[in-house]
């Protein structure tokens, strides 16, 4: 699986507040409009889109009281999931999966979540969040609740993406399983690696976010409400699934490798009963040929005006009773 490049575009700092009475969304220039912007019972996320600009990065880690070893896990685009509390708030690291054509792309999605305020950080705007901008826009009851439960949102979306990727890959699985049976050819064997490749790579990710989900899910961090702890179990609910899906998927691709190397077998059975079956027919009449070219001088037939017709009468008469003969054992 190939990690999403960065977005070498500015970085883009977007700003959400919001209560049950009121939802405002903006692009801010600096991190100061975000860190003054205090007031009581509003939830506030920065959303902050492109991590080319470091210098942005290290700014938030000082005002924020973020430990370089956060910002050191941001920029790595190799981290897997996880979920670590530090004094100032509770680290994720999650992971979106994203199909384009036929290739799957790793997004690196982290958080670091506060009492009354989330900040995000993503490589690249891939429009993953615009339902949630969307559900907050529109008045639900995620206007209600607090940072933890947007958190819960966010982290859903990511994982329902899975079960598109999953349905995806499952109609793949058809096509080719059609292709097999109908029509094997040594393209189908590549074909079916590369999603072997896909289903191990989407493995390697679901059992990390499926341990960080657990932990948050077992009400370690005080963070995180008691009341949304429940969520947080439904999306570990759904990892689960997808887990088995996944497993499900891998088999299937195993086994669609074993009916390939079969058709490829039974393929080359007939091809080599036909051969053998003609071969056998051609025994006698070669022997029958053979024994007529050779130069012996006093050969009795060799003089008898009969004799060429006579050969083929003999060689139609072998031809037609083993034929006769083969059908009657089912060999033809």
């Amino acid at each position: 699986m190939i990690n999403i490049t960065v977005d070498e575009k500015q970085t883009e700092l977007i700003y959400t507040k919001y209560d049950e009475k009121e939802f405002i969304r903006n692009k801010i220039s600096n991190i100061d409009e975000f860190l003054n912007d205090i007031e009581d019972k509003e939830v506030r996320w920065l959303d902050i889109v492109g991590l080319a600009d470091e210098s942005i990065l290290e700014e938030i880690c000082e005002k924020f009281k973020i430990h370089p070893l956060v910002i050191e896990d941001i920029l790595n685009m190799e981290q897997t999931p996880k979920v670590e509390d530090y004094e100032e708030g509770l680290f994720v690291i999650a992971k979106n999966i994203i199909l384009e054509k036929e290739e799957l792309l790793s997004e690196q999605i982290s958080f670091m979540i506060y009492r009354d305020k989330l900040i995000s950080f993503r490589y690249k705007d891939t429009g993953i969040f615009d339902e949630i901008e969307g559900r907050l826009k529109s008045g639900t009851a995620l206007r209600k609740n607090g940072a933890d439960d947007l958190l819960y949102a966010l982290l859903d979306i990511i994982v329902d993406r899975y079960f598109n990727i999953m349905e995806d890959i499952g109609d793949r699985l058809d096509d080719l399983e059609d292709e097999t049976l109908e029509n094997p050819d040594r393209s189908i064997l590549g074909k079916v690696y590369l999603l072997k490749r896909d289903l191990i790579s989407i493995r390697n990710i679901l059992w990390p976010m499926r341990n960080t989900i657990s932990s948050i899910s077992k009400n370690e961090y005080d963070i995180i409400n008691g009341n949304t702890i429940y969520y947080f179990r439904d999306i570990y609910d759904h990892i689960i699934q997808i887990i088995d899906i996944n497993e499900t998927y891998r088999e299937i691709a195993s086994s669609m490798l074993e009916i390939y190397l079969s058709s490829i077998g039974n393929k080359t059975n007939d091809v080599m009963k036909i051969l053998t079956i003609y071969s056998t027919i051609f025994i006698p009449l070669t022997f029958v040929a053979g024994v007529y070219g050779m130069n012996f001088k006093y050969m009795p037939e060799l003089y008898w005006k009969y004799s060429y017709p006579s050969f083929w009468i003999i060689s139609i008469i072998i031809t037609i009773y083993m034929i006769i003969f083969f059908r009657k054992k089912g060999w033809m």
